[in-house]
């Protein structure tokens, strides 16, 4: 006997599938920091995590086997109709959708937030170069209010947990193997209740951020906020007291650890979270110690 999932069912099967992505991405990096080194690790992190969550996915929704959390509730993949499992176009679809737009969006923003910051790009206009820098941090913003407006919405409708599932049309069966199982019911209220909560933290950090946005804007336009470009940065060459020791890049929200040495705050909490101890001098480094510098960078 078969039933539309519900949306606790849905949500376990997430939770239990990222439970086990995450050991494999843990597992890969280990096996590539204890090979070639934390640098080649720190250098090549996000392609490992790409690489493990396609393995995993290729290994059971597009061989057409259920993932492990899927498993765990009993739960199926199925298309619009409801009546087959989705074809292998479809699953290759949504498990490229699911995996590498984020990656792409992701390192396409940071290779030209980096190439306009270096003065990369020498035929684009000053003018446009300085309006552009200004709409990357929004284009994240964006991507990050997209997922959170999604999750609101499926936890007032259900349906789709994912966003490539829902440009697929791929919806989930529970078979319940003819128990009688709980109604969905009496859940749903308070799945509401957290969808119209996520709803109101999302328009409250929407209102926040344009309000500062605004603020910043009106105090550059009177002065208070210089608008000369002060990067130190000279034919694209990173200044050495600029420098992160571990991406070899400029640093990003700089952060100290308690020998005093001086990463990005990603960087260091990346390498801590499989060795904790300063990659410069090995003193012993626990990684609720580590201090982001606000207002250290130059502007």
């Amino acid at each position: 006997m078969f039933k539309v999932a519900g949306k606790a069912e849905i949500i376990r099967s997430q939770q239990k599938d990222e439970y086990y992505l995450t050991y494999l991405r843990k597992m890969s990096a280990d096996v590539v920091h204890s090979l070639l080194g934390a640098r080649a690790w720190i250098t090549w992190r996000r392609e490992l995590d790409l690489a493990a969550d396609l393995g995993y996915f290729c290994l059971t929704t597009l061989s057409g086997f259920q993932t492990i959390g899927e498993e765990y509730v009993n739960i199926i993949q199925v298309d619009s109709s409801r009546r087959h499992v989705p074809s292998i176009l479809r699953r290759l679809t949504m498990v490229l959708f699911h995996v590498l737009i984020p990656y792409t969006v992701r390192k396409g923003l940071d290779w030209l937030e980096r190439r306009l910051q270096s003065h990369g790009l020498q035929e684009v206009p000053i003018a446009t170069r300085e309006f552009l820098l200004k709409c990357i941090p929004i284009a994240r913003d964006l991507v990050l209010y997209t997922h959170r407006l999604h999750m609101a919405v499926f936890y007032m409708q259900g349906m789709f947990y994912q966003l490539a599932k829902r440009f697929n049309g791929v919806q989930y069966l529970q078979y319940t193997g003819g128990a009688q199982r709980v109604s969905d019911d009496s859940v749903s209220k308070s799945f509401r209740i957290l969808g119209w909560l996520t709803l109101a933290q999302l328009a409250g950090s929407a209102l926040l951020g344009t309000r500062a946005y605004l603020q910043q804007t009106y105090r550059k336009g009177a002065g208070l906020i210089g608008g000369s470009d002060t990067h130190s940065e000279v034919g694209g060459q990173v200044s050495p007291g600029r420098k992160c020791a571990l991406c070899l890049g400029e640093r990003s929200r700089s952060s100290v650890t308690p020998c005093g040495h001086l990463f990005c705050w990603s960087c260091i909490h990346d390498w801590c979270a499989t060795k904790a101890e300063c990659p410069l001098c090995r003193e012993h480094v626990e990684p609720h110690r580590i201090v982001c510098l606000q207002n250290f960078d130059a502007p």
